[in-house]
């Protein structure tokens, strides 16, 4: 079932991908933008908060409404224990698609993307780690001072596919975002 979803997900976005490189651009429209800032991830199947976090983000322009993007992401947690510390790391890779809107300095967007997220926990020298097929919708607004810096803040749900469950995260972010304000 999940792959039939999957190469459903797939079709539709590379229909759209190819619809946007054959409209008509719009010079503005042709744009980068890039922002990077702080990251907040709450693991819901942990029921944890990892609070010290990280974002970068890439965006090209197709046309005035749609981007191709890129992000990473990576939140930790830190617990003391008796004998030694143990550290807890999630980071995402992915890539896909961004709906952007119009609204004078802000740009309101939602997004797609699929790619994939390694979790690692580190005790007494020793680590195990894993890596799972991840999609993450997500929506926010780039509310830009100038033409082109601004404030990005975004909320993501995260769905990580594992064997035989769905762990689900909600990610957090704040950063500043450099072009794409025209």
């Amino acid at each position: 079932m999940f792959k039939g979803s999957f190469k459903g997900a797939c079709a539709i976005a590379g229909f759209l991908v190819v619809m946007g490189v054959m409209a008509p651009r719009h010079a503005a429209a042709q744009g980068v933008d890039f922002a990077a800032g702080y990251s907040f991830l709450h693991d819901n199947e942990l029921s944890e908060n990892l609070p010290r976090g990280l974002f970068a983000s890439l965006g090209v322009g197709v046309n005035s409404w749609l981007a191709l993007v890129g992000e990473v992401a990576s939140n930790r947690k830190d617990y003391d224990a008796l004998v030694d510390d143990v550290e807890l790391k999630v980071d995402f890779y992915g890539a896909g698609v961004r709906f952007n809107g119009r609204s004078g300095r802000a740009r309101p967007y939602g997004q797609l993307l699929v790619g994939a997220t390694r979790g690692r926990i580190s005790f007494l020298g020793e680590s195990e780690s894993g890596s799972q097929f991840t999609w993450q919708p997500g929506a926010g607004v780039d509310a830009y001072f100038s033409r082109s810096v601004g404030m990005r803040f975004g909320i993501n749900g995260r769905f990580i596919q594992g064997d035989d469950a769905t762990s689900k995260e909600v990610q957090v972010i704040v950063g500043l975002v450099f072009g794409g304000g025209r």
